[in-house]
């Protein structure tokens, strides 16, 4: 089912978009030649007569000596970037998006060595996630309750015969719940509180045949990020993670399922910058570090997003880390990375923002991953 929705997804982007897009662009070219050889749009002045005085549009004609129409409203595309997003949908789903997409990484669980223990390359796991994530305010304020989740399927083939269960796929799921403050760089004024936003979650990862070894797990992690915007399209921040509590999994031999070692989520601390774009998308770059206990001494990653329109976009993300050994099959053993595309749609037409402030009803922070969620024993 993820492949089919994936797929469509790829189809949707490549075979409709562009030529929907040529579309509208080439009719709104017409429309707008028409009506500037058919008609003027009042001025400034001239609107504020009619107005205050209810002049009617016959009488308009009459009156300034030309055909009138009402000024056309801004699409979203054309809005100003202090212009905030508007919401379609009521309640709950004015913050609410849900996306499919497909989703390839490594982790300590694809770790595959001989069968005498020594250390080897790892692996890799392919697969189809759908989720969803939800974000609702707190009044007039700038504060707000998230909540989201989502589901895994990876090597629907299975894995290496050397494990039990080496033919049913592996399961993922990821639930993601706290609360956040966006910043209000729409003030006319902004204050350093203004220019700050921040958020604190929990992230908790259950997987089913987990890894080479098909390991069930269950872990845990605290999420935090502190941003502060330069000003209305950029800004600068710090996130990081800290694990919560651990498990046992078979991470030393594959093909030795009873040879368990404890693992946790990883304690990583990451500086981020984010640019909002005038069309409404945005990519958040980052570099980051690990405690000297974890198997990994640094990563690099990003995550983007490109509208397709107010309810639609793409959403991109990918990260590499460096293990803490040096290059040979130790290091090898410990190297990992991940990378993602998917489609979403906002149920509240909010997809779209130039502006680091965003949509307050919407969540500040995504839904924990395999590129957010690391684990090292």
């Amino acid at each position: 089912m993820n492949s089919i929705l994936a797929a469509a997804g790829r189809y949707a982007t490549a075979r409709v978009a562009r030529p929907l897009f040529a579309t509208i662009a080439f009719a709104g070219a017409m429309h707008l030649a028409v009506a500037t050889a058919e008609a003027v749009t009042l001025t400034p002045e001239q609107q504020a007569i009619v107005e205050k005085y209810k002049i009617s549009r016959a009488d308009q004609e009459t009156l300034f000596g030309t055909r009138t129409v009402a000024a056309k409203a801004a699409s979203p595309q054309e809005r100003a970037p202090s212009e905030p997003p508007v919401s379609q949908a009521p309640g709950f789903l004015s913050g609410t998006y849900v996306w499919v997409g497909a989703d390839t990484y490594k982790s300590i669980g694809e770790r595959l060595t001989n069968i005498n223990g020594g250390t080897g390359s790892l692996t890799g796991s392919f697969g189809g996630v759908a989720g969803f994530n939800s974000g609702f305010n707190l009044g007039e304020s700038n504060f707000g309750v998230q909540a989201g989740a989502s589901i895994g399927i990876y090597d629907p083939k299975g894995r290496i015969r050397l494990v039990p269960d080496d033919e049913n796929p592996e399961f993922q799921t990821y639930y993601t719940a706290g609360f956040y403050k966006r910043g209000d760089m729409l003030a006319a004024d902004p204050t350093i509180a203004d220019r700050l936003s921040l958020g604190l979650v929990y992230d908790g990862f259950h997987a089913k045949r987990w890894g080479i070894n098909a390991n069930d797990i269950d872990l845990g992690q605290v999420r935090g990020t502190l941003g502060f915007a330069l000003n209305e399209t950029t800004e600068i921040g710090v996130w990081g993670t800290v694990g919560v509590n651990d498990d046992e999994a078979a991470v030393t031999v594959a093909g030795a399922p009873g040879v368990r070692r404890t693992i946790r989520a990883m304690n990583q601390a990451n500086a981020y910058v984010k640019h909002n774009f005038d069309f409404g998308g945005e990519l958040l770059a980052y570099v980051g570090m690990f405690d000297g206990a974890d198997i990994a001494e640094w990563q690099i990653g990003m995550v983007g997003r490109v509208p397709l329109s107010d309810t639609w976009s793409t959403i991109v993300s990918a990260n590499y880390v460096s293990p803490s050994a040096g290059a040979g099959p130790v290091g090898s053993g410990e190297e990992q990375f991940s990378a993602s595309v998917g489609l979403a749609y906002h149920f509240g037409g909010n997809a779209v923002s130039s502006t680091v402030t965003g949509n307050r009803e919407l969540p500040l922070l995504d839904v924990a991953g395999n590129r957010s969620f690391l684990v090292t024993d």
